[in-house]
């Protein structure tokens, strides 16, 4: 069957496809992808080529192939990228990518599709890696100015670094609205950037912004209380900004034991209980329960802290600050995507 051809196909790429029993992921692949695309999605790979180059490898018709594969990039099943009036195509992965992809298209059976996939193997396909698709960066205000920080880990200096920002909706958020449980978040929060940026702006699921409205973007989305979760690597594709009543990967690292392990973030949430008042206001801005009250003053386990800061500056007497990690605990991210995901692509061949 081509659908479990092109299961197979998704499973092969770095962040994988797994089956499942119920045979959800079927049930997904059929109401995103015609057979024709189906077929076609099998045979296209993660290396950039015009259609011209794909039908020549092919042996099928450029104009035909042209015109579905410009289809099927604006479905958000594979993706689209240009250089001067050149138009290349290349596989999508699943996740991050023909997810993420869906966020104009999402309805109630599509949405309870996704939810049933990630319950039984998504989440658990994303957590069994060393190496991440998204770390966690801390909010800008939690920084001590004293720091000297690496770029990369620092929001507002990846997107200064950016040429193209599109700010898009958050699908996580979108499928808890589609749901009927709205979050209190902001639904358009999600950055990305470069080639990526340009495919979201072309496709309609994103807008172009400049950097001044994007820098006010992640101030709203610090207030908010989301957590800024770049892609993995010093050069990224996009940023999101994350909840862990909806962000299907803070709900998963949430029921870990020890999420702060999971997650690759240089820094960590110390704090002073000789200046701790007792007001829990730092208790309900951690999306992992990593502060609780012991006796009269807070305590912070930092076995579940992902060192994102919202709790540095929700603290009105200023008990808690962000620390650095020790030199040799510290994280330095793949410099390009690619390199991430071969990383990732190593690691699956080995569990």
């Amino acid at each position: 069957m081509v659908y479990e051809r092109l299961r197979k196909h998704l499973d092969a790429m770095p962040a994988g496809f797994p089956a499942t029993e119920s045979g959800v992921e079927i049930l997904i692949l059929k109401k995103l992808f015609t057979e024709e695309e189906a077929e076609t999605a099998c045979q296209m790979t993660l290396m950039p080529e015009t259609a011209e180059q794909a039908a020549e490898r092919l042996g099928r018709d450029a104009a035909e192939l042209a015109d579905l594969l410009y289809r099927m990039s604006k479905k958000g099943l594979l993706m689209r990228t240009r250089s001067g009036d050149r138009v290349f195509y290349m596989s999508a992965m699943f996740l991050v990518g023909i997810f993420e992809y869906q966020v104009d298209r999402l309805d109630a059976e599509l949405v309870e599709l996704f939810r049933r996939y990630t319950d039984e193997a998504m989440a658990r396909e994303m957590l069994r890696h060393e190496t991440p698709q998204l770390r966690v960066v801390p909010v800008g205000e939690s920084l001590d100015p004293s720091m000297e920080i690496a770029p990369y880990d620092e929001a507002r200096k990846i997107l200064a670094s950016q040429k193209t920002i599109a700010l898009a909706e958050c699908i996580c958020r979108k499928m808890s609205a589609v749901r009927g449980t709205p979050c209190h978040a902001p639904i358009e929060s999600c950055f990305a950037f470069g080639a990526m940026g340009e495919y979201y702006i072309e496709n309609g699921i994103g807008r172009r912004i400049t950097l001044e409205e994007a820098l006010r973007v992640l101030e709203q989305n610090e207030k908010a209380g989301l957590v800024p979760s770049p892609a993995n690597a010093q050069r990224v594709g996009g940023m999101c900004s994350c909840c862990s009543c909806c962000c299907e990967i803070l709900k998963a690292l949430k029921k870990d034991a020890a999420p702060g392990g999971k997650v690759k973030s240089n820094f960590y949430a110390e704090l002073d209980g000789d200046l701790c008042t007792g007001c829990e206001a730092c208790l309900d801005r951690c999306q992992m329960d990593a502060i609780s009250m012991s006796g009269e003053t807070a305590a912070v386990n930092r076995e579940r802290c992902l060192g994102c800061g919202l709790c540095v500056v929700e603290c009105p007497v200023g008990a808690i600050v962000l620390k650095e990690k020790a030199p040799d605990d510290r994280y330095v991210p793949p410099e390009r995507p690619a390199e991430t995901y071969l990383r990732i692509a190593m690691e699956r061949k080995r569990t």
